[in-house]
């Protein structure tokens, strides 16, 4: 048990003083980059939505969520009351007609009370 503990120390020490060079770091990087991008060039569209979608899920809290159902709600009522309900004729509103209405014309008497003829008749009251 000495020796393997012994060997283990060995091992730590020498890991401690062997410091890779910078550019191991800057090669690893890239490579991860690249791993990275070929992982998502393999993937379909779909999949990567549904993960998106998923991730967008998990990180939304519980207040998000009441404020997207009472927004919700909201829509739910104002399409409620800006339906229109039913046919229009069965309201007792009658629909609109392109017909021009009858015009009613006055009639005019003249009066026989001595006046003269030139001049102009009197529209009768109703």
């Amino acid at each position: 048990m000495s020796k393997e503990f012994q060997e283990l120390q060995e091992l730590l020490e020498e890991r401690g003083q062997g410091v890779p060079a910078d550019e191991y770091f800057e090669g690893f990087l890239s490579d991860f980059h690249r791993r990275q991008r070929q992982d998502l060039m393999k993937r379909s569209a779909r999949s990567l939505l549904l993960e998106r979608m998923g991730v967008w899920l998990r990180e939304m809290g519980g207040s998000k969520w009441a404020y997207g159902a009472g927004a919700a709600y909201v829509l739910v009522i104002v399409g409620l009351f800006a339906w229109p309900r039913g046919n229009a004729s069965k309201e007792g509103i009658e629909p609109v007609s392109l017909e021009v209405p009858e015009q009613k014309v006055l009639h005019f008497e003249a009066e026989r009370s001595g006046k003269k003829e030139n001049e102009p008749p009197k529209a009768t009251e109703f």
